[in-house]
């Protein structure tokens, strides 16, 4: 299909989350839109603004929405509208939005080639944008919706424009939530018998574990996560699910389920442990003449750096948790929020610097060895991932697969087939 075929499907198919469709009317040297009754500059800036802040989207000047009829632009006016496209974008988006502009000519009705002005809107990486009227507008389908206080922090923490989530003050957490023995055993172990300062809020407040207040310190997010007695308790989605299917399809009929709690090193170990011995992860025993081997479903240090990279990369300021769902094919992780700051599915396959949500979570983590790899949880930058990808691969013959569903993030790994674990030794051993 070519672009010309795909833009005359998308416009048959109508407006949706990223194509807005206006009939361009001129009122002697003034633009207004068909059936809008308000200021065109105004209108047009609110859908850049919607767009910017969501996926992006294209929006289309010279199509009726009503019935989607190709009605063009006259083409004297063709450099007086692209100059109203460039000023809305300009002087009625803070900050600026520079959108892409290319005039088509598309055909009507009739058959008849109609000028039409294709506007593509780029997604924002680094800002979070509102109107001149200072309107903070998402699109949601086909509508324009005021952003909430919560989706605009949460949304300027994910362009890196206020302090992340990890590091605000847990309201519900005070110190006395925080197991101080696990606290005093990390530092023991970091700096190697010494303490870290005589100060020992001073050193907490300099590692992000709590924030200082004119009252008693108050444990961050980090803190809770990490240090937290029962962290599920002051942050309520702060938890993993593990659901068990006997059937391909989440039809109800589960074979088991399990709520994973506790501090986070505590989480991912057991989530691990339990995954590795479920009964949907079958090890084929074969016998050969060096002896017996043991070929499991999947790869241990692929299901550990899936579990890390869930709780690594989550929302802990979105209201659900971390669902690990198991099928006798593959298992489903599901973690809040989509891919951050920009960063794409294809960015991981090909082994770009990945850009975490929750850096300090990252950090404090690799003080934490596993008892399934005796490595770090937090492997060298960027070589988790390729090494799930390749271990996993390798046993199914099937690359791992990332998609955004909503504003979450699911990784499916699948199943190395029987047939292929009782074959040759190169199907692929426990990492």
């Amino acid at each position: 299909m070519t672009d010309r075929d795909s833009l005359l499907a998308s416009i048959r198919d109508g407006e949706g989350s990223g194509l807005e469709l206006k009939e361009v009317v001129f009122r002697g040297g003034r633009v207004a839109f068909g059936g809008k009754k308000r200021r065109a500059s105004s209108d047009l800036a609110e859908v850049f603004v919607s767009m910017a802040n969501t996926r992006g989207g294209r929006v289309v000047l010279g199509v009726r929405d009503a019935d989607r009829a190709i009605v063009g632009i006259d083409p004297d006016k063709r450099d007086a509208l692209e100059q109203f496209v460039v000023n809305a974008a300009i002087e009625n988006c803070e900050p600026v939005i520079i959108p892409d502009l290319r005039w088509r000519h598309l055909p009507d009705a009739d058959g008849e080639e109609r000028l039409c002005l294709v506007v593509d809107v780029p997604q924002s990486q680094y800002e979070v944008h509102r109107t001149n009227e200072g309107r903070h507008l998402e699109r949601v389908g086909t509508h324009r919706h005021l952003m909430s206080g919560d989706r605009l922090s949460r949304l300027l923490v994910l362009r890196g424009l206020t302090t992340p989530v990890e590091v605000w003050p847990a309201k519900q957490c005070r110190m006395e939530h925080l197991d101080h023995d696990r606290l005093k055993s990390y530092f023991q172990g970091r700096l190697q018998g010494r303490s870290p300062s005589k100060d020992w809020t001073a050193a907490l407040a300099r590692h992000k574990i709590i924030v200082k207040t004119k009252a008693d310190p108050i444990p961050t997010v980090l803190g809770a996560l990490m240090f937290g007695q029962r962290p599920e308790e002051v942050i309520p989605s702060a938890f993993i699910d593990l659901v068990s299917y006997r059937h391909e399809d989440p039809d109800g009929n589960s074979a088991d389920s399990r709520r994973i709690t506790g501090p986070l090193p505590r989480q991912i170990a057991d989530a691990v442990s339990y995954l590795q011995l479920s009964p949907l992860n079958p090890t084929v025993s074969v016998k050969r003449d060096d002896g017996r081997h043991d070929y499991p479903a999947y790869s241990v240090r692929a299901l550990q750096e899936a579990v890390v990279n869930a709780v690594v990369h989550r929302d802990y300021a979105a209201p659900s948790q971390i669902i690990v769902r198991l099928f006798p094919d593959r298992i489903e992780f599901r973690n809040p929020g989509g891919l951050f700051n920009g960063l794409t599915t294809q960015d991981l396959y090909d082994g770009c610097m990945p850009r975490r949500r929750n850096a300090n979570v990252a950090w404090f983590l690799r003080s934490y060895e596993s008892e399934v790899t005796g490595s770090s949880f937090m492997e060298s930058r960027g070589e988790g991932f390729l090494n799930l990808v390749r271990d996993s691969e390798r046993l199914s013959g099937r690359r791992p697969e990332i998609k955004e569903i909503g504003d979450t993030t699911q990784l499916t790994i699948y199943a190395a087939p029987a047939p292929v674990r009782s074959s040759a030794p190169g199907g692929g051993s426990p990492s």
